[in-house]
């Protein structure tokens, strides 16, 4: 497998702009809450700026705080000095008045800036996608400086989860794609397991940080909030939100909470919310894994809904992982036998399709992409 210096070149016609944004607030268990945000937007021109750091220096050791735990040294495992497509601060595109909104939602014990190449794509093709850095759940830099840790709670809680006796039953038959009465089976027994229940809370919490900071978009849309985003943002069409593994969770209950959110896509992660009806539209990209676990939610949600189940995939490959390994030996154990490129093309293609069908109302048949070892259940609307 090929190793990167670099992210691919994004597929839109737009320079990519990025901005970082700290907001604070209190939340509903009285917590006060202390966030960052990264604004991917469309601009003109890079202005003759360098690209933008991936993420903050202090990335590897924070992050191996949590990981090495688990006898993971992730610092040892990727190059988080890869070079992106993105540029500080750049001038918002006056090709439109306005663009679009989607959020991003980081997996648990990451970082915001996980899935910056389909940020990037997105932000190339016209949209402006926010990622958070959830407090307590995640790893970040806020605009002064100060670093915020994986809180030790949250930790205990993810370890206790991941070795609930109901998880630990079930995970060795879930490889092989099963019938749809046992997906259902296997999706009822991890939704409702103690550790799942337990968990559940920090995905209510992550939701909470995403619809506080989608109120301050409509502050910043009138310059109620001082932005670049006065004016700018089309948000009488509502937002998209999508999200990686725990951050897939937090997706479908935004979605399922927030009628500002009017779709959502969640990449490979089991949802706490399976027997929920979210009556929007919805899509989730992942392994015979994820569908073996979140069957339950194609017969829950009444809204059309998505299942695209990809072949020789792993848990990290829904992300910049793909292309931040440092050497072929560490993809190997990291890593599906998908080639990153191919990857990236299906999770781009599916992605961008999807909200421009149930955002922008373009004419969309999601049915018809077809890539080699990618099935596709669809459920209608009820």
């Amino acid at each position: 497998m090929k190793t990167y210096d670099a992210f691919p070149k994004p597929i839109g016609n737009y320079t990519v702009g990025r901005t970082q944004i700290d907001f604070k607030y209190v939340a509903s268990d009285n917590s006060e809450r202390e966030l960052t945000a990264f604004f991917f937007y469309p601009s003109d021109s890079s202005e003759g700026k360098p690209t933008a750091e991936y993420a903050f220096p202090e990335l590897p050791s924070l992050w191996n705080e949590c990981m090495v735990k688990n006898g993971l040294e992730m610092d040892n495992f990727f190059n988080f000095n890869i070079k992106t497509c993105c540029y500080e601060d750049l001038a918002l595109s006056q090709k439109e008045n306005r663009y679009p909104v989607v959020f991003y939602v980081h997996g648990g014990t990451t970082y915001p800036q996980q899935n910056t190449v389909t940020c990037q794509d997105l932000a190339s093709a016209g949209y402006i996608v926010v990622t958070i850095g959830h407090q307590g759940g995640g790893v970040y830099r806020l605009k002064d400086g100060r670093l915020s840790h994986i809180s030790k709670k949250y930790y205990e809680d993810l370890q206790e989860f991941g070795t609930d006796p109901v998880t630990k039953d079930v995970a060795p038959i879930l490889v092989e794609k099963l019938e749809k009465e046992k997906s259902l089976e296997i999706s009822r027994k991890v939704t409702s397991s103690p550790g799942a229940v337990k968990f559940a809370k920090y995905a209510v919490l992550q939701s909470e940080d995403i619809r506080y900071v989608a109120d301050c978009l409509y502050k910043m849309n009138t310059g109620d909030i001082g932005s670049i985003f006065k004016d700018r943002l089309k948000l009488e069409i509502g937002i998209g939100v999508f999200g990686h593994s725990f951050g897939g969770a937090t997706t479908a209950i935004v979605c399922r909470d927030d009628d500002r959110f009017v779709c959502g896509i969640d990449f490979d992660g089991g949802l706490f919310c399976q027997d929920s009806d979210l009556k929007k539209p919805f899509m989730m990209l992942g392994s015979t894994v994820s569908y073996n676990v979140d069957a339950l939610f194609l017969e829950s949600n009444s809204g059309e809904t998505y299942f695209v189940i990809l072949d020789n995939v792993v848990h990290f490959d829904f992300g910049d992982f793909i292309f931040l390994a440092k050497n072929e030996a560490l993809q190997l154990s990291l890593r599906g036998t998908r080639d990153a490129m191919e990857l990236r093309n299906i999770l781009t293609t599916y992605t961008k399709a999807f909200f421009d069908k149930y955002m922008l109302k373009k004419s969309v048949e999601i049915e018809s992409l077809a890539f080699d070892g990618v099935e596709m259940i669809k459920k209608s609307k009820k």
